[in-house]
């Protein structure tokens, strides 16, 4: 997240910042996509694999289609590869819901409140990107109170992320010298 910050900020001061959207969309989408089919579903879903490489595929065809062919007018830009990659994800997220629920025998309900959080999380995140042209084009200022929740809903999501990657290593650490 810190990289992508730095990026915006430096390519916003030499012109145009929009290819970093679709940028960590693509990464967002990859990791996700990595995580769910290593660490969080019993064994890899062949069809959110599936779903996650036309995702992938998709992000990358609207990059090359705005940045390299220079098909891009700011005033009309609409880049669904956020809402690809969130929609993807809450699929994801569903899924593993869908494969505890059938077979009942989570022991460990971390990973529950960690998927409920990445769902919560990504249809906020949905709805906030499917009007996304409206935003940067609307005169008013109501487009301010979107982009505000969203930055509250992003550092409560990474805040998560980073207490419980905190609380585990301070855990694995205990076993390994314990």
């Amino acid at each position: 997240m810190l990289g992508v910050d730095i990026s915006s900020r430096i390519l916003g001061r030499s012109g145009n910042n929009l290819v970093i959207l679709p940028v960590f969309s693509l990464i967002e989408l990859v990791f996700f996509a990595y995580f769910y089919n290593k660490h969080l579903l019993a064994k890899p879903n062949k069809v959110l694999l599936g779903l996650g490489i036309v995702g992938s595929v998709y992000i990358i065809t609207e990059m090359l289609l705005y940045f390299v062919f220079n098909t891009l007018d700011v005033k009309q830009f609409q880049p669904y590869a956020k809402v690809a990659d969130n929609f993807i994800v809450i699929l994801m997220a569903l899924s593993f819901y869908y494969q505890k629920i059938n077979s009942f025998n989570e022991l460990r309900w971390g990973y529950f409140r960690l998927n409920t959080v990445i769902l919560i999380y990504f249809t906020f995140n949905i709805m906030v990107f499917l009007p996304f042209n409206f935003m940067i084009n609307e005169s008013s200022g109501i487009k301010f109170y979107f982009w505000t929740a969203n930055m509250v809903f992003i550092l409560l999501f990474y805040g998560y992320l980073v207490s419980l990657i905190w609380k585990n290593g301070i855990k694995q650490g205990k076993m390994q010298l314990g």
